[in-house]
This record gives C-alpha cells, structure tokens and sequence, in this order.
C-alpha cells in the first residue's frame, strides 16, 4: 500500500513539475510575442510620432516613464538598442531642463546675496548634472551595442533610419561629456569619447543631416585641445554648420555653437546666436519629421538666454523676449508692478 502510494505521489510530482515547465515556456513565449510587439511598435510608429510633435516636456514624461518598461523585454527578446539611444537621450535631457532651473535658482541666490540659498541649488544642480551624463553616456554605450565602435572605421548604412540612430547616439556622447565636465567630473565619463565622436562624425552626411555632423567636429576641435586640424578654421566650420540647418529648418548645430561660445566666455557671439534663432524661428518653420528635436534645440537657447538675463538681472528672458536683452540700446528691462499680484 505505501509503494503504490509513492509511485501516485511520485506521478503527481512529475506530472506537477512536466506542467509547471510548460507554463513557464508559455509564459516565456507570450512575454517574448508582447515584447517583439511592443518594441516593433515603439521603434516603428512611437518615436516617429514623437520627433514630429513639439510638446518637449510632455516626450520628457514620455521618456522617463517608459524608457524602464520597454527595455525590460530586452530579457526575452532582442534588445532594442536604437530605441534605447533616443530614450536615454531624451532622458538625459529632461535632467537637463531640471539642471538648468537649479542654476536659475543658483543665480537668483547670488543676485539676492543669499549664500546658503546659492549653495543648496548649485549641489542640486550638479546632481542633475551627474544624471544627465549617465543617462546620455548610457545610449551612447547603447550605440557600441548596435554598430562598430565609434572611431575607427565607417559603418555601411542600409537605411536613413540607421545613420540618424548613429547620429544621435554620437549626440549622446558629446552631451555626456559636455555635463559631466559641468558636473565636475561626477559622471566620470571617458574624455576619449569625444574624439572617437569627431572622428565618426565625418562618416555621416553633413548636408543630409542640418549640418550637426560638421557642428560636433567643430565643437570638439574648439573645447578639446590638440583637436583643432591645420587646414580647418573650426568657427567658419561651426557657422557653415548652422547655415546648413537654418535652411532645413534644424537649429540644432545652433545650441553646439552658443555651448562652445559659453565656455569660452565669448558673451557677444552667444547673444548673436540667440538673437539669429529667435528671428529664423519666426520665419522658417521646423522640419515637419523632427520638430521635436527642433523644439528641443529651442528650449535650450531658451536656457543660455535665461542664464544670461538671471546674471544680469535677477531674472529670466521675459516672455516673448528671447532674441533680446537686458542691455539694448533704448530698451527697458521689463518690471512686475508686485502690488497688483497682491
């Protein structure tokens, strides 16, 4: 009695474990069916949709939400390497954008005499810093991970698709480096990325791609010494780029440019830079199939015009004033009568 008792538990056992490993492949096979899906659909339908929209802050919350969710099927289906150089880049961004308001916060402070104010936000302010270079040095590593290393030799396109990918994920290193030198070094991104970007950058189509390719190699050749080549002026390169992307209604080689001016305490080009946005914003309308990157590039012209009204006065560009300034010849600095918000 107690054998045919073990043989019927020991069926039971076999029965239970043959079940509960078909299940478990099931599951694996339903997850790995939704995450083709859904990552088809991402990289098909979602990010397209989402580079011709102009809601910068909304892809922001886009992005963060979804950047873990998505990627998470990378564990049972292929990972989505492309669409995890435009998320973490988009990412990185958005703690960008909360970057910038810590410094404003920072300036204000210093305007107001208010030291331990001053304090807190700019050790914010590098903690968002520090964010942002991981985020973007992030989908730079991703780009490792869907091509050759940058650097070396020049990967053969098949698709427009694959060379814009490529792009942004040099984008990405550049960025990553630019805010973990702005975060004292917090990130410890490798500073050799940014000639292997320089390099990679010629592989690209400048005239096809607003210009940004020939912006990044004159970025680098400006900000990294023992970059800048002989036969090159890499400020007449830098403003053959921005010309480039006004005419494609692209500003983004602009932000590279009012960067690199920034750093080199150059004020007076940064505002010429400024004030040509604003007025080819008025005029040119933004490249249909990638406004939101063209938007982007706006919000962050929009930042270096804040910081340089909250230095001088206290506070940011007025509303409708980007593309001016505080110290305009006949213009003056509009005030807030503070008893009629009382």
């Amino acid at each position: 009695m107690t054998i045919l008792r073990w043989k019927h538990c020991k069926s039971s056992i076999i029965i239970l474990v043959v079940c509960t490993a078909l299940l478990l492949s099931a599951c694996t096979i339903v997850y790995k069916s939704a995450g083709d899906i859904m990552l088809g659909f991402a990289e098909d339908e979602g990010m397209p949709y989402l580079l011709t929209t102009e809601d910068v802050f909304m892809g922001c919350a886009m992005t963060e939400a979804f950047t873990p969710f998505l990627l998470s099927f990378s564990k049972v289906t292929t990972p989505p390497g492309q669409l995890a150089i435009m998320f973490y880049l988009l990412a990185g961004n958005c703690a960008e954008f909360k970057a910038w308001e810590e410094e404003l916060r920072y300036l204000r402070s210093i305007h107001a005499k208010n030291a331990l104010e001053a304090e807190d936000a700019r050790i914010a302010q590098q903690r968002w810093l520090y964010l942002a270079a991981r985020r973007q040095l992030k989908a730079y590593q991703y780009l490792l991970s869907v091509g050759l290393e940058p650097g070396g030799q020049c990967p053969e396109f098949k698709t427009d698709n694959e060379e814009f990918f490529w792009m942004m994920g040099l984008v990405s290193g550049l960025q990553a480096i630019i805010n973990d030198m702005a975060s004292q070094g917090s990130a410890e991104v490798p500073l050799d990325i940014a000639a292997k970007v320089g390099r990679s950058a010629a592989c690209l189509d400048n005239n096809k791609w607003w210009g940004l390719p020939a912006a990044m190699q004159a970025a680098i050749w400006i900000t990294i010494p023992g970059q800048k080549p002989v036969d090159r002026r890499p400020v007449e390169v830098m403003d053959q780029a921005i010309t480039t992307g006004l005419q494609q209604g692209m500003r983004i080689a602009q932000v590279l440019a009012a960067q690199v001016a920034l750093g080199q305490g150059e004020i007076t080009r940064v505002k010429e830079i400024i004030r040509k946005h604003a007025a080819e914003k008025n005029h040119t309308p933004g490249n249909p199939a990638y406004k939101f990157l063209d938007e982007a590039a706006t919000r962050q012209i929009q930042a270096i015009s804040d910081r340089l009204w909250t230095q001088a006065t206290g506070k940011r560009t007025p509303i409708g004033g980007l593309g001016t300034f505080w110290d305009d010849s006949g213009k003056a600095v509009e005030t807030i009568d503070i008893d009629d918000m009382l």
